[in-house]
């Protein structure tokens, strides 16, 4: 069920009032495109499927099994067999194939700076999400992270069983006590971010600099885009 709003405003909240801020991680702080990519080409390549280079991009994001289902046809058993080996190689690898974008640590200076509560909500598993974090100093900037805990979300509601972008946002609210989305933004590349925040009526910046599109963002959604980490900050303390 949706999370739902306590109070209603007679007008929106400005996104410069905003307490809280929500990050995607992959596409969004980091650049982790090589690792993501290396782990696809491992998985397929020990499957003996040949990989498709033109859908490489619009891999980063989505779940992983979601991404073998849609671009490779597989069923749930296949996917999951993949899942298993991308993990292999990245796990070990893969995960620090990857960099912090130019311009995100002074972004996360600026926002800390201005009072701002910084979260991490990623479809990355939040175990390897912290791993990331604490690899690249980042993890400090950030008062919570969640990420998912399961491949596959369960036909009942559990709160502990976090499998999808919408998931992990509400339980970011719900463990916070943040009982007004409006008092919350999203930040993410991709359009699923987009779209998992406005369920919950929260604002949203698109980054066009990761791997979703500004046109994607757009048809997402997405309240604002940003071109670069230092302009994030801008739209949220200046605006």
């Amino acid at each position: 069920m949706i999370f739902a709003l306590v109070a209603e405003r007679e007008q929106p909240v400005s996104i410069m009032d905003k307490r809280y801020v929500l990050f995607d991680l992959d596409g969004t702080l980091t650049d982790s495109y090589e690792g993501i990519i290396n782990a696809f080409k491992y998985a397929l390549h020990r499957m003996k499927i040949e990989p498709r280079p033109e859908t490489f991009r619009k891999y980063v994001g989505p779940p992983v099994m979601w991404s073998f289902q849609t671009y490779y046809g597989m069923d749930e058993a296949q996917a999951e067999e993949g899942l298993a080996l991308f993990r292999e190689y990245y796990s070990a690898q893969g995960i620090f194939e990857n960099r912090v974008y130019t311009g995100v640590e002074e972004m996360l200076q600026v926002l800390n700076a201005h009072g701002k509560k910084l979260m991490v909500a990623t479809a990355k598993p939040e175990h390897m999400a912290l791993r990331v974090l604490e690899h690249f100093g980042l993890r400090d900037y950030f008062c919570f992270v969640a990420g998912i805990t399961h491949d596959k979300s369960p036909t009942f509601e559990d709160p502990t069983i976090r499998a999808s972008k919408e998931e992990v946002i509400r339980h970011v609210l719900r463990t916070n006590g943040i009982l007004d989305p409006e008092n919350a933004v999203m930040v993410g590349d991709r359009s699923g971010d987009i779209r998992a925040a406005r369920q919950f009526g929260m604002q949203t910046i698109g980054v066009a600099y990761g791997y979703g599109t500004e046109e994607e963002l757009r048809t997402a959604g997405a309240d604002h885009i940003a071109e670069t980490p230092g302009r994030v900050a801008e739209i949220i303390v200046q605006s």
